[in-house]
């Protein structure tokens, strides 16, 4: 991220001895991950212990797309960007949390907790650009800092589009709540260009993979139902975090086996499979 134009409000916030969780809403392309970038890097240059969690499982930051990822710093006063400490990876499946709130909202809570039990101080999270009520957005955000309790929440909005959200936080003493406007700077980005760049995140990711049989009558197994060629999955660890990302190249026809493509080495460590929603075509390289 080169020549961030950082506008004069976000340098009168009143953060320096925050703790726990600050989450940012706003809808697409508001500023949230620039935003989310500067306070996680202010706090590390305060010798703080940050982590970032990047909630946005379709323009993610940290991981890949279908994914949300937390970071820490790997030392205080260590302000590199992406954060260079522990990571944890949690797949949710889809790059849209549309049809999927549940595991979107378990999923950062998942995380969230993994950065407490690396010592985080103040962990900063960026969430997805869903806030329309008539799609969802205004559940998913409630309930998620219902669940994960931050203490603080910034509001970046262009119009009044976060005010069915914000309302009842001004008068909650459970949450402080900050509303900034957006940047002029702030680019509103067409959605053919953000799919163009989940594609070309994916696509990287899966051009130096290589096949590998599995055989699902021995492990662990969620969501077999979506088992087809296409289909996105992750490989899981003991804790049902993602240590990778897979698509099924062959099935067989009792779907007790299937050659799953995949840029990890091996299998070692994984515990179980996850299915997820997404599609993936191999040979075009682009989402279906």
């Amino acid at each position: 991220m080169t020549e961030v134009i950082i506008p004069p409000q976000w340098t009168t916030l009143d953060l320096v001895d925050q703790r726990g969780l600050v989450m940012i809403i706003g809808a697409s392309d508001t500023g949230k991950s620039t935003l989310a970038r500067y306070l996680f890097q202010l706090w590390c240059r305060q010798g703080r212990r940050a982590a970032y969690l990047d909630g946005d499982v379709g323009q993610s930051t940290l991981g890949l797309p279908t994914t949300m990822t937390v970071a820490l710093t790997s030392a205080p006063g260590e302000d590199r960007f992406p954060p260079q400490g522990h990571r944890a990876c949690y797949f949710v499946g889809a790059t849209t949390p549309r049809g999927h709130m549940l595991p979107t909202v378990i999923g950062a809570h998942r995380l969230l907790q993994k950065a407490l039990t690396w010592g985080a101080e103040v962990i900063v999270m960026d969430t997805t650009g869903l806030v329309d009520p008539t799609e969802g957005g205004k559940a998913l955000k409630q309930w998620k800092i219902e669940l994960l309790a931050p203490s603080v929440v910034i509001g970046l909005q262009r119009r009044r589009e976060l005010e069915p959200i914000l309302w009842p936080l001004r008068r909650d003493g459970r949450v402080r709540c900050l509303e900034l406007s957006v940047s002029p700077h702030a680019v509103e980005r067409p959605r053919e260009l953000r799919i163009a760049r989940r594609r070309e995140r994916l696509a990287a990711y899966l051009e130096a993979g290589r096949p590998h049989l599995l055989e699902f009558k021995r492990m662990a197994v969620y969501d077999l139902e979506r088992l087809a060629v296409g289909t996105l999955l992750a490989f899981q660890d003991a804790e049902g975090l993602a240590l990778g990302l897979g698509v099924v190249e062959e099935t067989d026809r009792l779907g007790s086996t299937a050659i799953v493509r995949t840029p990890l080495p091996d299998l070692e460590g994984v515990c179980s499979v996850r299915l997820g929603a997404a599609r993936w075509d191999l040979a075009n390289q682009r989402e279906f």
